[in-house]
């Protein structure tokens, strides 16, 4: 059995409509030229990808020691509780700084940070992201208070792991419950849940706000991804 959109009632749509928000743009910034839905193309059809490299699994390690926690101090350096510095945390324990060019950019820290994977050619788009890969969400909240679905770059998380079936467990920082572990799956993207071995499992986690307007059709990790950052590439 398997439990889609077009099953819940618009009040249980509200209930659902839980997840992660980071700092709003700029004041009278409300979207981007370039702001539109992405086609689905497989970087690698196997749904396998390449064998990760030491970083990437170095990367993987340290997310998982950040899961739950409380405070994010890092080898003495404070970051933020919030999805930007998750993802800034995760790298620094790995020895990357993802914040030095933050002074190049405008706006949050999930804009800055796409705009320096960008300005280095590092985004991409696939169905079969890879751990370590830096995920990129639009329309997560009603960030400029409109009521429209055009508020882009509101949340970022990583990529932890990837399966062959299209799953990926990724961490990010949910504005109720903290830092944790949660699910997306591109080949399957309007499930919610779904029957397995008589349990019910996520195969997609809710991802706009509670409290947002309605989203036509749109709440899902799945729904608002934007794009993936090859980040563990990253030379400054």
């Amino acid at each position: 059995m398997r439990i889609r959109l077009h099953n819940l009632s618009a009040a249980l749509l509200v209930e659902v409509l839980l997840f992660s928000a980071c700092t709003t743009l700029p004041e009278g910034q409300s979207a981007w030229p370039d702001h539109r839905p992405r086609s689905l193309s497989s970087s690698y059809p196997d749904g396998r990808g390449p064998s990760l490299s030491e970083l990437q699994r170095r990367l993987v390690e340290e997310a998982r020691r950040l899961v739950g926690r409380e405070r994010l101090v890092v080898n003495g350096r404070a970051f933020t509780m919030d999805c930007t510095g998750v993802v800034l945390a995760v790298y620094y324990a790995a020895g990357i700084d993802l914040s030095t060019e933050f002074f190049r950019h405008e706006g949050n820290g999930v804009r800055r940070l796409y705009l320096t994977m960008k300005s280095h050619g590092l985004l991409y788009f696939t169905r079969t992201p890879q751990p370590g890969d830096l995920i990129f969400w639009d329309d997560t909240y009603d960030a400029n208070g409109d009521g429209r679905m055009n508020d882009p770059l509101t949340h970022v998380g990583m990529v932890v792991e990837s399966h062959s079936d299209g799953t990926v467990v990724y961490i990010h920082h949910n504005y109720r419950r903290g830092i944790v572990l949660e699910y997306m799956n591109l080949y399957d993207p309007d499930t919610y849940t779904t029957e397995k071995g008589g349990k019910i499992v996520v195969v997609n986690s809710p991802m706009r706000m509670r409290g947002s307007p309605a989203a036509n059709g749109k709440w899902l990790a799945s729904h608002l991804v934007r794009d993936f950052g090859r980040a563990y590439l990253y030379t400054n």
